[in-house]
């Protein structure tokens, strides 16, 4: 018995050092640390567009890189579960690739994985997709895996054998949404196919069967154009599988692998935008745990009272996107509060303005509450209980915005996430209103499938400037239930 406790309490030491490990200051400088990765092991050598994958790419990458982000999810290339979402086209990607002749996406794994499924399998096969689509529309004669590259060492030979007899059915699924002009794309990238190639630290490229050391990426990147290739460079930005958390110590810290990863359970409220804001602070190895926690806590605060009596509605709403003359989609910030100023600059655009959100407050004048834009609906994205709601609330909440639209006026949709909730309810109305072109039709009796309903979601991306909508499956079930 006493063995056993001696056990159990070595065990329990073993977790309060590993915890105290991936602490915060230990995090923000392994953050630090794999950015130097991308400064002068990526920026300078691959003369490519920095794309970083969503949402733990955007921690490593200062936004003065990059323009564009994407969202590829490792969970659609886990073993057995291969996929190419249609909710996740990342089609905005292919003007960049084409204007470019590539682009670098930058993401990050955690210790246990050499590289994150969304690099090794998720863009691979959506390369893949795309890449049997253009060479069948041009009547190119090709095998399977002439268009899906993996990387050496990470997808076994099994797997890859079973991902190349699932690609047809993956490729039927994006032809169903007719969203993807093939003939087009050929066109854009010169009959070239999309090759992904893999980068790690320290900063050697992955091929189909061999690792080189890369002394000129130009004349690696003008080779792979020549044979046919649009590259697309993977840039996984961690120290891979060198050691386990904590056993790696650096000058001053120690070293954790994908850092970022799951920002909500380590950062206080930090945002990747909050810590490049100040990233001169935040990578000084001289601060001690305890005083980044201040300055986050204190950020924190400053950031909530800064939107709690904003002057512009940008700053209220922080993305907003028109997705037709009538209907706009936006991103409400949370804890904000909506005043008379506010308030007039929304009436000047919108005839209704519907907000799914639990902290966002109105103090306005008694004649303005009257005039009576804004809704709220305590239904915030991302909860389980705002999806299951949505189903009884769908009714009502259509017909207030048809009445509005039909009636010519404006509507903003929004919510905390930008998507999800609000996504869905403009979702709604776009498959009861209006054609799959987007022709305003409000006295035709629209047919609704799971297929317009994926056309509908595509064409909603597309217009969201790199972001999606986000819409979750407890979510679309409801829109499913309402509108079939």
């Amino acid at each position: 018995m006493e063995f056993y406790n001696w056990r159990e309490t070595l065990a329990e030491l073993d977790r309060e050092v590993r915890d105290e490990n991936k602490s915060l200051k230990n995090r923000l400088m392994s953050i630090v640390y794999d950015n130097e990765f991308i400064n002068y092991g990526i920026i300078p050598r691959f003369p490519l567009p920095l794309i970083p994958n969503e949402r733990c790419g955007v921690w490593y990458c200062d936004p003065d890189t990059y323009k564009q982000t994407c969202y590829f999810k490792s969970t659609d290339g886990h073993t057995d579960q291969w996929d190419f979402s249609t909710k996740r086209l990342n089609f905005h990607l292919l003007n960049t690739i084409a204007e470019y002749e590539g682009v670098t996406i930058i993401d990050s794994t955690r210790r246990g994985k050499k590289i994150p499924d969304a690099l090794s399998k998720t863009i691979p096969i959506w390369a893949a997709v795309l890449n049997y689509i253009m060479l069948e529309k041009i009547g190119k004669s090709f095998e399977v895996e002439d268009v899906l590259f993996v990387p050496p060492g990470t997808v076994s030979k099994n797997e890859y054998n079973s991902i190349c007899k699932k690609l047809p059915s993956l490729v039927d699924k994006l032809k169903a949404l007719d969203v993807f002009d093939a003939e087009k794309w050929h066109k854009m990238v010169n009959g070239r196919i999309l090759r992904p190639m893999w980068v790690c630290p320290p900063s050697f490229i992955l091929e189909e069967n061999i690792e080189t050391n890369i002394e000129d990426p130009n004349e690696h990147k003008n080779k792979l154009l020549e044979e046919g290739f649009e590259p697309l460079l993977l840039c996984l930005v961690t120290v891979s599988g060198q050691a386990q958390d904590g056993t790696q110590k650096m000058d001053g810290f120690t070293y954790v692998q994908g850092a970022a990863d799951d920002h909500e359970l380590w950062s206080d409220g930090l945002t990747a935008e909050m810590f490049w804001r100040r990233f001169e602070f935040f990578s000084d190895i001289r601060n001690s745990d305890k005083a980044l926690h201040t300055a986050v806590e204190n950020m924190v605060m400053m950031e909530k009272m800064k939107h709690s009596e904003p002057d512009n509605m940008d700053e209220v709403f922080l993305h907003r996107h028109q997705m037709t003359e009538a209907l706009t989609l936006g991103l409400a910030m949370g804890g904000s509060r909506i005043g008379n100023k506010i308030y007039e600059q929304l009436k000047e655009n919108y005839d209704q303005v519907i907000l799914f959100c639990n902290d966002i407050t109105l103090k306005l004048s008694d004649e303005l509450i009257a005039d009576g834009i804004i809704e709220i609906r305590n239904m915030p994205s991302l909860s389980k209980t705002s999806s299951r709601n949505l189903r009884k609330k769908l009714p009502e909440l259509y017909e207030s915005v048809h009445s509005t639209i039909a009636n010519s006026g404006k509507t903003l949709l929004a919510c905390n996430l930008g998507g999800d909730i609000s996504a869905a309810v403009l979702l709604a109305v776009l498959v009861k209103d209006y054609s799959v072109d987007w022709e305003f039709e409000p006295e035709v009796e629209h047919p609704a499938n799971k297929i317009i309903i994926k056309k509908h979601l595509a064409k909603m991306a597309s217009k969201m400037n790199g972001r999606n909508p986000n819409v979750n499956r407890t979510t679309l079930n409801s829109v499913n239930d309402f509108l079939m």
